[in-house]
């Protein structure tokens, strides 16, 4: 890859990303804050994208566009980029799902946690109220693998303490990129049926 290419990636990159993050934290925040609000913005717009490009709209940023595509989608690049989605499509979807058993199945214990931390003080492993602590319950079948409810026990009360402690912004963030990658997949499907010529990246 060479350094007008990688110029060129960094440019695509940078707009799309200044671009379509802001206008679905925008949008799930001031318009409609349900996730389902918002799927499918980002698809129209890279749609719109592609049309303005293909009528010539967009001048220099539509060719530099055009030019990525033909080149990232079929090439090494485009794979990483799906790697990369699926990756933190797993991740951020653990995410909600670890919050989401922090405030159902390990709610009393969350609150406990989250009181402590909320005085603003120091604390150490002795302030903490064992006696007063549900702990982790254990799944159906895997009871010889006890470090696996503790996982789940310490990452589910740990995301629902941040996110009560962001006044709801971190699962709010987490959902706004989980479903930034689930079109991020749906318009590299698209974009590659749209640039058929494809180059090796």
């Amino acid at each position: 890859m060479d350094r007008q290419d990688l110029k060129e990636k960094l440019i695509i990159l940078g707009i799309t990303t200044g671009v379509f993050l802001p206008l679905r934290v925008f949008f799930s925040t001031y318009v409609y804050d349900h996730w389902l609000g918002s799927l499918g913005l980002v698809s129209a717009l890279g749609i719109v994208f592609v049309i303005l490009i293909k009528k010539n709209k967009l001048g220099k940023f539509g060719q530099i566009f055009e030019r990525q595509m033909k080149k990232t989608i079929g090439g090494k690049t485009g794979k990483y980029i799906i790697g990369f989605s699926i990756l933190f499509l797993v991740y951020f979807g653990g995410s909600l799902y670890f919050i989401d058993r922090g405030e159902t199945v390990y709610l009393h214990d969350k609150e406990i946690f989250f009181e402590i931390i909320s005085t603003g003080e120091k604390f150490t492993v002795e302030d903490i109220p064992v006696n007063e602590l549900h702990g982790p319950k254990l799944f159906v079948g895997i009871d010889n693998l006890m470090w696996v409810s503790s996982l789940d026990y310490g990452l589910s009360v740990a995301y629902a303490v941040m996110d009560e402690a962001s006044d709801g912004w971190l699962s709010h963030l987490i959902i706004v990129i989980f479903v930034e990658q689930l079109e991020v997949l749906g318009l590299l499907y698209f974009y590659r049926r749209t640039y058929r010529q494809v180059v090796s990246a």
